[in-house]
């Protein structure tokens, strides 16, 4: 019964989005494929071991780095990237240097992972299904929580409790996280709530406070720079792209836009944050979707794109992530599933990186 309650309900959300989902046109964003330049001396910042602030740079490469996978996550020290081989799958970790992969998770029995992120100090925090349940479905959404695993990979994955719809926050200087409880994990209890806590290095999810309530579905997305605040994504209709202060309290709509705009990685200077969007189409939710640059200052009136594997039919970019130099992004392109009730983000087909760069005299 809960299920056909929550189904119910995520169909008429995909309605709403069906009428309330509309295309911006070119004129609402800069299309940075319309600026690069072809360069004979590219000059790449993250290589000579700088920095780079976020929104200076217009140039840029794109490569694959992997031909499966999903859900890419940026280690601390950004040499290695973690990603998902599948939904429901095992955690796989790809050396940036020698391109060498190995899967972090294979020697150990679990029940499938969903996401991963890397603590400040290396540890994986794992999302992942306490255990128990059959369907994807209600695996994605009613029994996800954290597991905990060292740096080392020599313990296996440990259920930490936790339990909280979709993704979550992971900060990057400190062992803070956020996540989120709404009348969809939990049906129908009222209000969502956004939490923020810290896993202790024993691994234990400690000093939770709640930060946010909402009537909608919420989603955490990323900390701000020294943990000030959060980047989140608030479901109605058209998803709205937010973002919110802790000391004052105070939510910022970023894009207030029609179309469906959801965000994800924040750049290092908290300057600009990445955001999954659809208003060069204004097709029903993620269905589209490329990835953006999105400049937060409360306007939404800078807005870039970087992507068009939407251009391909049945195809998309998406969950984009920012290296911690803030010089390179690591996404996954997509192509459309069936079961789109357990995978509205569609399968995994590789983690692909883009590198700013800028052109030498």
């Amino acid at each position: 019964m809960k299920k056909l309650l929550v189904i119910g309900s995520c169909l008429l959300i995909a309605a709403c989005s069906f009428f309330y989902s509309e295309k911006l046109g070119p004129e609402s964003y800069r299309d940075l494929a319309d600026f690069q330049e072809n360069c004979a001396d590219k000059i790449f910042p993250c290589r000579q071991g700088l920095k780079c602030a976020s929104g200076a740079y217009d140039n840029y490469t794109l490569t694959q780095l992997t031909d499966f996978g999903q859900r890419a996550e940026w280690s601390p020290d950004s040499k290695k990237i973690a990603f998902l081989d599948k939904d429901d799958g095992d955690i796989y970790e790809v050396v940036l240097e020698t391109k060498k992969v190995r899967c972090v998770t294979c020697q150990y029995k679990h029940t499938g992972f969903s996401r991963v992120h890397y603590l400040n100090n290396g540890d994986y925090l794992l999302l992942g299904p306490k255990g128990g349940v059959e369907s994807n479905f209600a695996k994605r959404y009613f029994n996800t929580g954290f597991y905990f695993m060292p740096a080392d990979a020599s313990l296996p994955p440990k259920w930490i409790g936790g339990l909280h719809y979709e993704g979550v926050a992971v900060s990057k200087n400190s062992r803070q996280i956020a996540y989120s409880r709404t009348w969809f994990d939990r049906p129908f209890i009222f209000p969502s709530v956004m939490y923020v806590a810290d896993v202790s290095p024993e691994g234990e999810i400690i000093n939770r406070r709640a930060v946010y309530y909402s009537m909608n579905l919420i989603e955490p997305q990323d900390f701000f720079p020294n943990n000030k605040g959060l980047t989140f994504s608030r479901y109605t209709p058209n998803y709205d792209a937010l973002t919110i202060d802790f000391e004052t309290g105070l939510v910022v709509d970023q894009v207030k836009s029609p179309a469906t705009e959801e965000m994800e990685g924040i750049f290092p200077d908290g300057q600009f944050s990445l955001m999954e969007s659809d208003r060069h189409s204004g097709l029903i939710g993620e269905m589209d979707i490329d990835i953006y640059m999105l400049k937060l200052d409360g306007t939404g009136k800078d807005v870039r794109r970087l992507t068009h594997f939407s251009d391909e039919p049945d195809q998309k970019a998406n969950n984009p992530v920012v290296s911690p130099e803030g010089c390179r992004i690591a996404f996954t392109k997509s192509v459309r599933a069936e079961d789109w009730t357990s995978q509205s983000h569609g399968i995994g087909a590789g983690v692909y990186i883009i590198e700013f760069y800028t052109c030498g005299s």
